[in-house]
Formats: structure tokens, C-alpha cells, sequence
């Protein structure tokens, strides 16, 4: 493909996500061509111009971009605050954009950026990946094809390490990390679900003067199948995971390693089904973890963001947005986000009562 029939994509944002996921993927994708890169710490912008010296640079809080007029895409991988400014200005500057979840801070914004894409006939999509993770795509076909049986219930746990690596401004957002990362859980479960989830009841522990909870729990209703959520921010494990019980068996996505478990219906819980059903837990386990281990190694393990990069190629060629990325689903992720916010039972702990805990 010759060099002037690629998409000039720039960078804004040089965190983690960029730099290890999104930038390998652009790099990767011969319809793509990284062009420029922007972000307001110039350590961040040499560590990339010492790898790639071709780059485009702009030092800038604004997204600024002296030599815009080349570039016809841009990923926005901001902290979420900043979202809606530099979305709203690059769809303005006749940029496509796909953007890091969370897709807004609001459900206003949200909508904003739906009529500001459709005013000037740009695409603004948002980066929903793990619907698209190898695991996820499976689970989503033995589903489809009736392996598991008739669905019954569907358990989302999250456990999250505050010791791990984490964004530094995360405890701005309302509800700190969960409005960072419950993106994941809830556009996961409405993929997996085939539906809308529908709101019930939520729950919400926490501790004085923290955005952050320590725990969430809701739960659902997507078509006619019980969803139950549940996300804890003070454990001493980070996982994932994702459970869809059904007639015949049970498959369990682990996000973080890419992995789908398999479990049959164990009927009378005998030995011999118990040992069955553990005989199917282990192999699974080891088959995908050595799949990931693989794929992890040889650079490619990106759950899933390989599948939304070329969507949104695929996007700008047909000038139209793929449903699973649309601002309409970003915006649709962002009023589950604020109804479990609103909604929701808050209890806050004392100091008496999570002293035993510290």
C-alpha cells in the first residue's frame, strides 16, 4: 500500500495504554501510519521520538497539533477529564476519533459528542476491548451455538489491588476507579447478555473522604437473564472475571489473562461429576493459559484492542460506525455508570468500624 493511501493517525496521551497497546497496534496495521504524537510531559514525548524519530511532536495540555493538517485520525488516551474537550475539538478540526474509556464525564457530553460526529460527518468511537478479547469472542460462541445450555444468570467479580499499578488521577473521578473501569464490566455483561442491562438495586460501601468505594454490588436484568455485579477496591488480588451459568455447563472469562473455563452441569455433585467437572476446570485453565502465555510472548496477546483498531479502520472506509464502538454505545456505558451513582444504597464506614481492617 503506498504511503499517501494510509490513515495519518496522532497519539494524544502518552500513558501506559498508548504506549504498550495502542501504538504497537498502530505501528502494526498496514491502513494506519503513525504520524504524531502529543502530550504535556516532554520526558514521555523523547522516549518515543528516540524509538520512532520519523513522529510528529507537540508539547501540549490542549492537543495541539501544528501539523494537524496531516493527520485524519486521532486516539484520545487522556485521563477521562479531559475527554470531551479534545474530542469536541479534533471532530471540530474534521478528525475521526476513537477515544479511551471512559467516554465522558457525563451523559450530556456524552450526547454531545453523538451530534457533534453526526454535524460533521466525522467518526467518534470508544475503545470497548474486551468484548473482543479471544476469550470473550469464545464464550460468545459457545453461547450462540448452545453449548452451554439455556442461560440462567450471569456473575461479574472484580477485585481490585490498590497496590497495583494505577493512574494517578484516578481518585478525581466521581467514584474514583469505579468510573474508570466499570466501563469494562458493564459493556462486557450487555455483549455477553445480548441485551440492555436494566437496574434493580445497587449497593455502595465506603470510606469517608475517598472517591473511591470500597466495594460496589448491583444487580440486573438483561432480557430475561439475572445479572449480578460485584466489584470490591480493596483486595489483595486484582481479577477479573466474568461467569455465564447455564443449563448444560458453566464458562468463566478471566479477563486479565485472556482465559475462557469450561465447566458441565455436575448434576448429583457425585465424585465421579465432581472429578469431571475439575478434570474440565484444569485442562481449560492450562489449554488458555498457555495460549496467552504464547501470545504474550510473541507480543500479540492486546484482548481485543486489535479488533477495535481495525473496526474503526473499517469505520472511516465505510464512514460508518460499528454499533460495538459507537459514541451511541460509549454514551449508552456512561448512563449505567451515573444510574448505579444515583441510584444506589451508600453506606459509609467509620473509623470504629474499619479499624480492624487497616
Amino acid at each position: 500500500m503506498k504511503a499517501e493511501d494510509r490513515i495519518n493517525v496522532a497519539v494524544v496521551g502518552l500513558g501506559w495504554v498508548a504506549t504498550n497497546r495502542h501504538i504497537p497496534l498502530i505501528l502494526r496495521n498496514p491502513r494506519l501510519h503513525l504520524f504524531g504524537i502529543v502530550d504535556k510531559r516532554p520526558e514521555r514525548i523523547r522516549l518515543l521520538t528516540e524509538k520512532y524519530p520519523w513522529l510528529k511532536t507537540s508539547l501540549s495540555e490542549e492537543g495541539e497539533m501544528p501539523w494537524g493538517e496531516h493527520v485524519q485520525a486521532v486516539l484520545i488516551a487522556t485521563d477521562p477529564l479531559n475527554h470531551f474537550a479534545l474530542a469536541q475539538k479534533m471532530l471540530l478540526a474534521g478528525k475521526h476519533v476513537l477515544m479511551e474509556k471512559p467516554l465522558t464525564m457525563s451523559l450530556e457530553e456524552s450526547q454531545e459528542l453523538c451530534r457533534l460526529a453526526e454535524a460533521t460527518k466525522r467518526l467518534c468511537c470508544v475503545v470497548h476491548n474486551f468484548q473482543f478479547a479471544r476469550s470473550t469472542l469464545l464464550l460468545q460462541e459457545m453461547i450462540g451455538q448452545g453449548k452451554l445450555g439455556d442461560i440462567l444468570g450471569i456473575e461479574a467479580v472484580q477485585l481490585s489491588n490498590p497496590g497495583r499499578r494505577l493512574p494517578t488521577w484516578y481518585e478525581k473521578l466521581p467514584f474514583g476507579l469505579f468510573y474508570d473501569e466499570s466501563p469494562h464490566m458493564f459493556y462486557m455483561l450487555e455483549a455477553i447478555g445480548k441485551g440492555n442491562l436494566q437496574h434493580i438495586d445497587s449497593t455502595v460501601i465506603h470510606l469517608p473522604k475517598q472517591n473511591t468505594p470500597l466495594s460496589v454490588s448491583g444487580q440486573y436484568i438483561c432480557g430475561s437473564i439475572p445479572v449480578r455485579l460485584n466489584m470490591n477496591f480493596r483486595a489483595p488480588l486484582s481479577e477479573w472475571h466474568i461467569a455465564v451459568m447455564g443449563s448444560k455447563g458453566i464458562g468463566i472469562v478471566d479477563i486479565f489473562r485472556d482465559i475462557l473455563v469450561t465447566m458441565p452441569n455436575d448434576g448429583l455433585h457425585r465424585a465421579r461429576e465432581i472429578l469431571t467437572s475439575s478434570g474440565s476446570f484444569i485442562s481449560s485453565h492450562l489449554w488458555g493459559f498457555a495460549k496467552s502465555g504464547l501470545l504474550l510472548t510473541r507480543g500479540n496477546l492486546f484482548y481485543g484492542a486489535d479488533h477495535v483498531w481495525s473496526r474503526f479502520v473499517k469505520c472511516i472506509e465505510d464512514r460508518d460506525a460499528a454499533p460495538e464502538i459507537s459514541t451511541a454505545r460509549g454514551a449508552r456505558i456512561v448512563s449505567l455508570q451515573h444510574e448505579l451513582m444515583d441510584l444506589s444504597s451508600k453506606f459509609e464506614l467509620t473509623a470504629n468500624e474499619n479499624s480492624g481492617n487497616k
